[in-house]
Order: C-alpha cells, then sequence, then structure tokens
C-alpha cells in the first residue's frame, strides 16, 4: 500500500499544472484551506477534506490539477543537500509562499517536538541545529530566488501579506491559477471560514478527519498544527543571542529579493 501511494503521489506530481510549494509553517494549510473552501463556495460543492485541492479535479474537470507540497522535505535536510535543480517546474505554474524564517524557525520547533517527534532538545539547539532549522530555511528560500524564472509561471506570496490582507492575496492566487470566475463573495466566503478561530475549532474537533489538521493532545495548544497564528511571535520565544544570530544568518545569507525579512531594511523603514 505504502508504494501503490508513493507511486500515486509521483504520477500527480507529475500531472499537476499548479504546485504551491513552502517550506514547512509558512501558512500553505490556511492557504490551501482558503483555495478549497473558495471552491467549494463557488461550485457548491462539499469536499471531505477541501486542504486536498487535488480532489476538485474530481468534481469540476475543468480545474487545473493543484498539488501542494514542500519540494523534497527541506526539513530534514542540512542546506547543502537541498535539491537546486527546478527544471522539473518549467512547464508548471508555482506559488512560492514564504514567512518570516525567524517565525518559522520557532513554529518549526514546536511542529517538530509536539506534533511529529521529529527533534529532541530545547528550541536554542534547535536553532544552532544544521538540518533543516534556519539555515535550511534560508537557502531553500535562496534556491527559489535563484530559480523563479525556471516554471512557466511564478507567483510569490508572504504569510505576512495573508495576515494583512487575505481577501487580496486570496484573489492573486486564485486569478494566477486561471479561477478568474471565482468572485468577490466566494473570496469573502472562504476567508471568513479560514479565520484562526475557525480553523482551530475545525482542528479541535477534527472536522476534516485528516491528521494534516489535528492536535496531538488538544489540551496542549502547542501540538496544534494552527498554535498561534500571528506574525512575529518568535520574539516571545527567542533570547537576545539567539535573536542576533539569526538577523545575522538573514542579514547576510537571506537573498535581496526577501529584502522585506532583513533587520537592516525594516529599521531603515521604522526611521521613515
Amino acid at each position: 500500500m505504502r508504494a501503490y501511494k508513493k507511486l500515486r503521489r509521483k504520477w500527480l506530481m507529475h500531472k499537476a499544472e499548479v504546485h504551491i510549494v513552502s517550506f514547512p509553517k509558512c501558512g500553505r494549510t490556511w492557504l490551501c484551506l482558503m483555495l478549497g473552501k473558495a471552491l467549494e463556495h463557488h461550485y457548491g460543492l462539499q469536499v471531505k477534506n477541501p486542504l486536498k485541492l487535488r480532489h476538485f479535479k474530481k468534481k469540476v474537470k475543468d480545474l487545473p490539477l493543484i498539488m501542494q507540497h514542500h519540494d523534497g522535505g527541506p526539513e530534514f535536510k542540512r542546506p547543502e543537500e537541498l535539491e537546486r535543480d527546478k527544471s522539473f517546474y518549467s512547464d508548471r505554474k508555482v506559488i512560492f509562499l514564504v514567512r518570516d524564517p525567524r517565525d518559522v524557525t520557532v513554529s518549526a520547533y514546536y511542529q517538530k517536538t509536539k506534533r511529529n517527534y521529529n527533534f529532541q532538545g530545547s528550541l536554542k539547539e534547535y536553532v544552532y541545529h544544521p538540518v533543516g532549522s534556519i539555515e535550511s530555511n534560508i537557502e531553500f528560500y535562496n534556491i527559489w530566488a535563484d530559480q523563479s524564472h525556471v516554471p512557466k509561471d511564478f507567483l510569490l506570496l508572504t504569510y505576512e501579506d495573508m495576515h494583512a490582507d487575505a481577501e487580496k492575496e486570496l484573489e492573486k492566487a486564485l486569478r494566477f491559477v486561471g479561477l478568474n470566475e471565482i468572485s468577490s463573495e466566494d473570496i469573502s466566503y472562504a476567508v471568513e471560514e479560514c479565520r484562526f478561530e475557525n480553523m482551530r475549532r475545525i482542528e479541535a474537533s477534527n472536522a476534516l478527519q485528516s491528521k494534516n489538521l489535528a492536535p496531538r493532545n488538544p489540551q496542549d495548544e502547542k501540538t496544534y498544527k494552527t498554535r498561534e497564528g500571528v506574525v512575529g511571535g518568535h520574539r516571545k520565544y527567542l533570547d537576545s543571542e539567539d535573536m542576533e544570530y539569526i538577523d545575522r544568518l538573514i542579514d547576510k545569507n537571506l537573498d535581496d529579493k526577501y529584502e522585506f525579512y532583513k533587520t537592516q531594511q525594516k529599521k531603515g523603514k521604522e526611521e521613515i
């Protein structure tokens, strides 16, 4: 069964016309559920798990096949082990979702220690961990910055922009995919359905019957996929030493296409 699922997923990856790619903990679940809810509302459908966007293709034949994934499991690789050749996407559309690496690092730590049990150690130890932590995150972003010209079409979205105006960013994603008929009413409905409080309720009750949106322990908020849903939450968890280390890495190594995450850029804006 496992071999069959692996082969089927590989086949689906090749068939998919649109790929939603992100480093883990960048808000991909949120984006995909909003897309799924917009499709459900527009077409009058009820899908068992609207997170799996590929299932909508079975219901509406004219829809593009959409796959969401992390592009090779970067959270389990050292920076030098990450795949740099993106020629696979040359005839496909890619939505690339990013989030402030500081927030990603903290959220990934709780994912790996409270949900998946992939890491044993403190948050401080995780910050400096060579596999899948901040350095892998930065390199993953940099590879895609360098290769963003390779896909047939490429759209960069940020978690922070979705927080600031979810309707605008959802509409941007839908139009990019080619779903121009999805109305503003459909979009508003999807955004409302996927507000943090509603997603937490869906997860708490395991309404989708999916391990991807279910807590390990309903009594422990740190085991939820929808753990906090805020921008800048890392400030509560990282001490000054770790913050300085991460800031230096971002300022020195992160591609300038993501300059909005660089501390010097942020300081400059604050001074204006």
